[in-house]
C-alpha cells in the first residue's frame, strides 16, 4: 500500500467510500420517489378543490338567478323599477328564502384566491390560517417563491 492509497483510506476515499455512497444515492432516490408523490398528491387536492370552487360558483350564480327573477317580480308587482337601488335587497332576501326552501345552503361567500404576506407570516400559518394543504400551497406557488423558508411581507400568494 502506497502513501496515497493510505491517505485516501484516512480520509474515506477508499473502497470503503465507494460502498457507503450506494446507500446514499438509494436514500436520495427514495427522497425524490417520495417528493413526487407528495406533489402528485398536492396537485390532485389542488384539482378536487378547484372542481369544488367551480360547483360552488355555478350554484351561486343558479342562487343569484333566481334571486334576480324573484326580485324584478316582485318589483313588478309593487311597481318599482327592475334596476331600482331598493329592489337589490330585496334580490338577496330572495336568495336566501328561495334556496331555504330548496333546501340549499344560502349564498355562497367569494373564495379567497390570493394572500398578502405580512411581517411574521410562514407558508404553514398562512396554510393554516386559509385551510388548505402546506404541500397545494407550496405547489401552487413554485413559480414565483423559490424557497418557501424565504418569504417577505408585500408578497402575493396564490391560494389552492
Amino acid at each position: 500500500m502506497g502513501l496515497l492509497d493510505n491517505v485516501k483510506k484516512n480520509l474515506g476515499f477508499g473502497e470503503r467510500g465507494h460502498a457507503e455512497a450506494a446507500p446514499v444515492e438509494r436514500q436520495a432516490d427514495q427522497t425524490a420517489v417520495s417528493q413526487a408523490a407528495e406533489d402528485a398528491a398536492a396537485v390532485e387536492v389542488s384539482a378536487a378543490d378547484t372542481s369544488a370552487a367551480e360547483a360552488a360558483a355555478a350554484q351561486a350564480a343558479r342562487q343569484q338567478a333566481v334571486a334576480d327573477a324573484a326580485a324584478a317580480e316582485e318589483a313588478a308587482q309593487e311597481g318599482l323599477e327592475p334596476d331600482a337601488p331598493e329592489v337589490r335587497p330585496q334580490a338577496q332576501e330572495a336568495a336566501v328564502e328561495a334556496a331555504a326552501t330548496a333546501g340549499q345552503p344560502g349564498p355562497v361567500a367569494p373564495r379567497v384566491t390570493e394572500v398578502v404576506v405580512e411581517q411574521g407570516d410562514t407558508m404553514s400559518g398562512i396554510a393554516a390560517q386559509f385551510g388548505v394543504d402546506l404541500g397545494a400551497l407550496i405547489a401552487t406557488n413554485a413559480d414565483t417563491v423559490p424557497n418557501p423558508d424565504r418569504i417577505y411581507p408585500g408578497q402575493v400568494l396564490r391560494l389552492p
